[in-house]
């Protein structure tokens, strides 16, 4: 039987007593009239995410040919999803041994109700194997089950799904946009928090990829949160306060640049300066302005 083909479906593998492994176009797959069993849509969409990283199934529906169609009679939400990440083609067990309305309602309830239960406690140890918070983002587990936090995600965001989170979209525009209509129904639900040029982009993305294998951090969250905090220890260094009004440098000289001999010299000014405790680290740059107080305290 294996390699039949029928208008419905690809018989891949014949398991015996009636059941099949095939092929099927999720065109011709059906859903029963009333499911019982029900899912949250924040479960539903992160299935449907899991889905589309793997672009397959990775466990099989199981289905019943019945009057020439094919019903689903386990894995309603499993195929939902598979058709919002964009899949046409899975694989699936089918009975094909001709069940009446009555076995079909019965296996159904049965699939959805015999079920084990997981021990709480061996949860939280094979909680304990995922180092990424993606990962476990993946496995939708719940808060109830991370009541005693893992020392391994004190650095990570909550590892649980259910927390509170935001889109954000950061937008690489040229520098006129044809239809800002277009754009604006795009990113429903999402909060523009920048717009850069279009040219960025790519840099952006290159960057990024740069940063994670100088860092060795292979999470791409991670990663920008690092990036992000090694901006902010970069301008402590400096004493910045958004509270002041400040400015470039190239603003007030005209270039970022100066003459190499006129840069030694700078630097070992603000090198003795430092030493006698004039300026520190943070706030060299008191030094242009004491220079610059004593020379026009002289033309008066």
């Amino acid at each position: 039987m294996a390699g039949e083909q029928s208008k419905n479906y690809e018989v891949i593998y014949d398991m015996g007593s009636g059941l099949v492994i095939a092929k099927v176009n999720i065109d011709f797959v059906k859903e029963q009239d009333i499911n019982a069993r029900i899912m949250k849509n924040e479960m539903q969409d992160q299935l449907t995410q899991n889905i589309k990283k793997r672009g397959q199934l990775e466990s099989l529906p199981f289905l019943v040919l019945s009057n020439g169609r094919l019903e689903i009679v386990s894995g309603h939400h499993r195929i939902k999803s598979a058709r919002a990440a964009g899949i046409k083609e899975l694989i699936a067990i089918i009975d094909v041994s001709g069940l009446t309305r009555s076995q079909i309602a019965a296996k159904q309830l049965a699939h959805n109700a015999i079920a084990g239960f997981d021990d709480e406690s061996t949860l939280r140890e094979i909680c304990k194997m995922i180092t990424d918070v993606d990962d476990m983002l993946e496995s939708y587990i719940g808060k109830e089950i991370m009541e005693e936090p893992l020392e391994q995600y004190e650095k990570l965001a909550s590892p649980a799904v259910h927390f509170d989170f935001k889109n954000v979209t950061f937008a690489f525009l040229p520098h006129q946009i044809a239809d800002m209509d277009v754009l604006v129904k795009a990113l429903q639900g999402s909060e523009i928090v920048g717009v850069a040029s279009y040219d960025d982009c790519q840099k952006f993305v290159e960057t990024l990829g740069k940063y994670q294998q100088f860092t060795d951090i292979r999470n791409v969250g991670a990663a920008v949160h690092s990036m992000i905090e090694n901006a902010n220890e970069r301008m402590n260094a400096v004493g910045f306060n958004e509270d002041e009004e400040w400015t470039y440098l190239t603003k007030l000289f005209g270039s970022n640049a100066i003459p190499a001999d006129a840069a030694d010299t700078i630097k070992s000014a603000i090198k003795k300066a430092e030493k006698a405790g004039i300026v520190s680290s943070k706030n060299r740059w008191e030094l242009i302005e004491r220079l610059c107080e004593d020379y026009l305290n002289e033309s008066r």
